[in-house]
């Protein structure tokens, strides 16, 4: 006949001890997860915020402005049960190579602006107005739509952006889905587990 024992481990943070009771042959990452995700006042993703329980955010739809919630009523987004989505804490990664493994896998880079038309022409002949905000730096582009681009628009905007540092468009029309896909022409989008996103957002 065998015994399982087990041990009380206290982690001692901002002054409020957590125990946890773990098996003796539990190894030393896993109880170091177990007591991160069992902490009151550590929250994997939130700080030192309260928990908030995973799926649509209610409160979070209250404050929502007008306007951006007839963006995402617009492009089909169901924001009936709240606003932003909350993630599953318990399965936000701890240790570093569990996040690195969210995203790897190779990616063929593309540079988009490298053969793009120096001139712009495409860019700027659809553009009521291209207004140069300082000498070097900053640029406003008027009555173009992002999500109405070319590709070879889209080409000469990344190496306006190069060149410029930051170029602004207003007033702009852009669903959450037009927002990836500008974002993935463009390269590697950047997931995290830890935030907070649209609600029942499918991408790739």
């Amino acid at each position: 006949m065998s015994t399982t024992t087990s041990t009380t481990t206290t982690l001692n943070l901002k002054h409020q001890p957590t125990k946890l009771e773990v098996s003796n042959d539990t190894s030393l990452d896993k109880r170091i997860e177990q007591l991160i995700r069992h902490t009151g006042t550590l929250k994997v993703g939130q700080g030192d915020k309260e928990a908030v329980k995973p799926g649509p955010d209610p409160e979070g739809l209250e404050i929502l402005p007008e306007s951006s919630k007839k963006r995402m009523i617009d492009a089909g987004i169901d924001i009936s049960k709240g606003y932003p989505e909350v993630p599953d804490y318990n399965k936000v990664p701890i240790y570093l190579d569990e996040a690195f493994a969210i995203r790897n896998e190779d990616y063929p880079y593309i540079e988009r602006g490298k053969n793009a038309d120096p001139e712009k022409k495409a860019l700027f002949g659809a553009a009521k107005e291209v207004i140069d905000l300082t000498k070097h730096i900053g640029t406003e582009i008027v009555g173009l739509q992002l999500a109405d681009l070319t590709d070879q628009q889209k080409d000469e905007l990344a190496l306006l952006i190069a060149e410029r540092g930051v170029v602004f468009f207003r007033d702009q029309k852009l669903s959450p889905q037009k927002q990836w896909d500008l974002g993935d022409y463009w390269g590697q989008i950047e997931k995290h587990a830890q935030v907070q996103h649209v609600p029942g957002l499918k991408v790739p």
